[in-house]
């Protein structure tokens, strides 16, 4: 994600998925800031505004000038960039690397800062024009802050492929490239909702195959994981939508997901959400329905479910009776349980039986979706 340098110390996040390793940039020259004066009301407030001024700028070097009492200023000026990246996600996420080095006396510091970025000022300039005029047209006259979401996630996966490179990692490179990889996808998914005016945090952690970034979304109060990357899965179809990771539970997304820092709980089922919704708000109940089948909930229903093989044989014997040749259900037992020749030894008249599965986020730790095709 990004790597930091303070003194003699350094830190360096290394990517399998989605964050790459620092690189050498070449550096402007060297800015100074105004120095800060003991009677400054209050020095490492300002100090930390003008930080934030050159990085809103992009600049890749510069140096802050410090008058005052210089004891345990490093140690504020680490949390100073924290405070900085960590308030503001889209600045914080297009930080690639920075570093600094602080001489001082008793009374007075200089501090040389170097940061490089994935986006110059010029390409972040373009990401907010574009996502204000993307959110004009994807966000219509009405909509509530469901509609909004769905929106967003869905144009995203409309317009954004993943970068099987790894070399792409902003928003810009998404929206004028159409390829980037995680970062760049939560980066973007953030900006059309904030531009929507739907409050939401970008998270960093961990999946199975490294590093991941992906977005926490509040809604009516509660917070939900959205995931657009792992929602576009490789290789990318043009026209494709899911929903595996569409606002998800804590819970629900630990099953494959892990997070390095503390965020607002997601405690809530958006099923459940859906189910008051329809009650509470009946003008929208056709795009609460129609959510509820792209997001795969009817499986949640026991007439979707099977849990062992003699429950799937009873589907399948149903099936046929009705003259199908396929069923999907969700299945919620064991892999080990499920048993394709006991199907055929106790459904009448089955020759052949084969079956793929897919995640199924929005259920129990190990459901999965069964599309079981026979003859």
């Amino acid at each position: 994600m990004r790597r930091w340098v303070r003194l003699s110390f350094t830190s360096l996040f290394a990517a399998v998925l989605c964050f790459s390793v620092y690189f050498t940039a070449a550096l402007n020259a060297h800015t100074a800031s105004a120095a800060y004066s003991p009677s400054h009301p209050n020095a490492i407030t300002a100090l930390q505004a003008d930080l934030k001024s050159h990085l809103d700028l992009r600049e890749q070097a510069f140096t802050l000038k410090y008058k005052g009492q210089t004891n345990g200023l490093s140690s504020q000026m680490d949390k100073a960039v924290h405070a900085i990246l960590g308030a503001d996600d889209s600045l914080g996420y297009t930080v690639s690397s920075y570093r600094w080095n602080t001489s001082f006396t008793q009374n007075e510091a200089s501090i040389k800062v170097q940061v490089a970025y994935w986006e110059n000022a010029k390409q972040t300039a373009y990401v907010v024009a574009q996502t204000k005029q993307i959110a004009q047209q994807i966000i219509k006259p009405g909509m509530n802050a469901h509609e909004k979401v769905k929106a967003v996630h869905d144009w995203v996966l409309l317009h954004v492929a993943y970068d099987t490179s790894l070399v792409q990692h902003s928003a810009y490179a998404a929206l004028m490239g159409g390829r980037t990889v995680c970062q760049g996808y939560a980066l973007l998914t953030y900006r059309l909702l904030n531009e929507a005016g739907i409050p939401n945090r970008i998270v960093e952690g961990t999946v199975s195959s490294g590093l991941h970034a992906w977005n926490l979304v509040n809604l009516d109060g509660q917070w939900y994981h959205l995931d657009t990357t792992f929602d576009d899965p490789v290789p990318d179809l043009r026209g494709r939508t899911t929903y595996y990771y569409y606002l998800l539970t804590d819970q629900q997304m630990r099953k494959d997901h892990r997070w390095t820092k503390v965020y607002p709980a997601a405690v809530t089922p958006y099923a459940n959400t859906l189910t008051t919704l329809k009650s509470t708000d009946p003008a929208k109940a056709v795009f609460y329905e129609s959510l509820e089948q792209s997001l795969g909930y009817a499986f949640l229903k026991p007439e979707n479910t099977v849990k062992n093989t003699d429950q799937l044989a009873a589907k399948i014997a149903t099936a046929i009776e009705g003259g199908k040749k396929a069923i999907r259900v969700r299945w919620t037992g064991s892999s080990s349980s499920l048993n394709l020749q006991r199907l055929l030894d106790d459904v009448p008249g089955l020759s052949t039986v084969k079956y793929t599965k897919t995640p199924f986020p929005h259920g129990n730790p190990g459901d999965v979706i069964l599309e079981v095709q026979f003859k």
